[in-house]
């Protein structure tokens, strides 16, 4: 069974590149992706994925205030 993830951040290449090599490595479903804090909890919210991978540093909530 693979991990459920979402990913978070910003820059649409970095959510890119991130999910193209989780796609590689295998064991891992990019279910959604989000492209800023708000955006991330309402997406982490609907979908409740296993993993969520949240970049640091993000106009408005930032990754740890998500």
């Amino acid at each position: 069974m693979d991990l459920r993830a979402v990913l978070v951040d910003d820059e649409q290449l970095a959510r890119d590149e991130l999910g193209f090599l989780l796609g590689r490595i295998g064991g891992v479903e990019v279910i959604g992706q989000a492209g800023n804090g708000v955006e991330a909890l309402t997406t982490i919210d609907r979908l409740q994925p296993d993993v969520v991978f949240l970049d640091v540093q993000m106009p408005g909530l930032t990754g740890f205030e998500v």
